[in-house]
């Protein structure tokens, strides 16, 4: 393997993968370009070091590198996922993103370009475009924290059933003091709104509860 082709093979990687990271550094992602130029072509490089410690030594496993490269990108990956105060996970996307890269990388760095341009335009649809497209569907689907003060703690079934017989979908709920001297407790749920729900109809509709004495989207 000479020079030109070891460095037309990293650039090839730096080019996919820089692809890929300018779009998730354009919607603010932890891991932009920097971050999936640098792991693509690290896993270029490691494919092709596999490749020559097999030409070179003889009895070495070309696929040995590549799969603890893989290994150890699990590290980044875990990093880049995390739970928010909502209860709800994020950087998935961008964890897969990274793996799918390094795949991508790793395929350039072993002479795969047809596996490895079939996995590049397979990656750029799905975390590129479907991802513009599902985060459309969930902006068209509001949400809100409601803050309610009940009379009493057993009110909060029927608070509950209330969001629920408006096709809310509480997705958190959090008691922010059971009790007190006057003996109200305060909660907070997250609000999701479900087909033909709307957040304003679950407000009026709790607000009309005979025991919650204060209601309010945040």
């Amino acid at each position: 393997m000479d020079w030109k082709t070891i460095l037309l093979r990293i650039l090839f990687a730096a080019v996919a993968g820089g692809a890929i990271g300018l779009n998730r550094e354009k919607i603010s992602q932890a891991a932009g370009l920097r971050t999936y130029m640098a792991v693509t072509e690290a896993a270029a490089l490691t494919a092709m070091l596999g490749i020559w410690l097999k030409s070179s030594v003889g009895d070495t496993d070309a696929a040995r590198l590549p799969a603890a490269f893989i290994s150890g990108l699990g590290f980044l990956g875990a990093g880049a996922i995390w739970k928010d105060g909502d209860n709800t996970i994020k950087g998935l996307t961008t964890a897969a993103g990274l793996l799918a890269s390094s795949i991508t990388g790793i395929a350039i760095g072993a002479g795969f370009y047809f596996g490895a341009a079939v996995n590049f335009i397979a990656s750029f649809i799905v975390i590129v475009f479907l991802n513009e497209g599902i985060k459309k569907i969930e902006r068209s689907r509001e949400s809100g924290r409601l803050y309610c003060e009940l009379e009493r703690r057993d009110d909060l079934k029927v608070l509950l059933s209330c969001i629920d017989s408006c096709d809310g979908k509480i997705s958190d709920l959090k008691i922010e003091y059971p009790g007190g001297v006057d003996g109200h407790v305060a909660v907070s749920l997250l609000v999701r709104e479900a087909d033909g729900a709307d957040l304003n109809e679950i407000l009026s509709a709790v607000r009309s509860l005979e025991n919650v004495i204060f209601a309010l989207f945040m």
